[in-house]
């Protein structure tokens, strides 16, 4: 049966691929664990973990799913993720200090889940000087410039 996509509050997510029961996977470092994207060898940090599967993902999923407890595992991938490190949030809104630019970045994966919105709330700031419907104003690049963003 097709599953949506469902991340747990732990940071583990799953979503179903296809049909059949094969599910994709997966978990974000947290902010206690080393940053993956350090260190010397490229290769190596695009190396799938299979121990942070079994050891973080594997109980998080069956956690959520009892049926995932007995799972079998078909392949693996692991890529770089790409986001604000500062509060993993996006950056939407005017620049604080270069006039004449707009930002809507830092959405990683979800950039596409979100385009709708983000397009009316950027036309509405750019067209009116306002978020008029959807209030973005949290995500302001400036917050980055504050001590306690």
């Amino acid at each position: 049966r097709a599953a949506p996509l469902t991340a747990d509050p732990g940071g583990a997510y799953f979503r179903s691929d296809g049909d059949g029961g094969t599910f994709l996977c997966g978990m974000s470092p947290g902010p206690d664990d080393p940053d993956p994207d350090i260190g010397p060898d490229e290769a190596a940090r695009l190396e799938p973990s299979h121990e942070w599967f079994e050891e973080r993902i594997w109980p998080a999923l069956a956690n959520r799913v009892p049926a995932f407890e007995s799972l079998k595992v078909t392949g693996a991938w692991s890529g770089l993720y790409d986001y604000n490190t500062l509060d993993q949030n996006a950056l939407v809104g005017h620049h604080p200090q270069v006039a004449n630019l707009v930002l809507c970045n830092g959405l990683s994966g979800h950039g596409i889940q979100h385009a709708a919105g983000l397009g009316r709330a950027l036309s509405e700031l750019l067209v009116h000087g306002r978020y008029t419907t959807i209030d973005l104003s949290r995500f302001a690049p400036a917050r980055l410039l504050r001590p306690d963003p």
